[in-house]
């Protein structure tokens, strides 16, 4: 037996399309919510590994503190910089951005010299004042911030 779409009663399909199901909707939502989330988990896990992988292999004079202390001159340097300060500036603002360079270069993870530089690239960035979206940096992101500070380290030796 097959159907043959011109016995389709066009009323009733236009009823069919108008009808809604909001439980639906709010499961469909939930599902990619929650695929988004372990999205994120998962690149924040393979960032945290690249960082102990790059601790484990320097050698113990490359570990002092600050771990950066200018920016290297590099291509592939200002790739990971901006993909940082695009980063921080997503999360957290212009405001927040700067309050954490300051932090980082207050426990040592950036040199003066560079955290002027990262200053000076925020506030080329700033806009309008800060949405009431961004939140405060936590501890995750703080430590996807010291993963891209080892890159720029990395980069600043080689």
């Amino acid at each position: 037996m097959t159907l043959n779409p011109r016995e389709y009663d066009p009323e009733e399909l236009r009823r069919a399309a108008q009808q809604t199901d909001d439980s639906d909707i709010r499961d469909l939502k939930e599902r990619l919510s929650e695929q988004e989330e372990s999205v994120e988990e998962a690149v924040r896990s393979g960032q945290l590994k690249q960082l102990l992988f790059m601790e484990s292999s320097a050698g113990e004079e490359r570990l002092s503190r600050p771990y950066l202390e200018s920016m290297p001159g590099k291509y592939a340097a200002e790739i990971t910089l901006f993909e940082w300060l695009d980063f921080l500036l997503e999360r957290g603002g212009v405001k927040r951005s700067l309050k954490a360079i300051g932090y980082y270069e207050s426990i040592g993870w950036v040199g003066e010299s560079a955290a002027s530089e990262l200053r000076d690239h925020v506030r080329g960035f700033a806009g309008p004042a800060d949405a009431d979206d961004h939140e405060d940096l936590g501890m995750t992101d703080h430590v996807l911030s010291l993963v891209f500070i080892g890159r720029l380290a990395s980069m600043e030796t080689q």
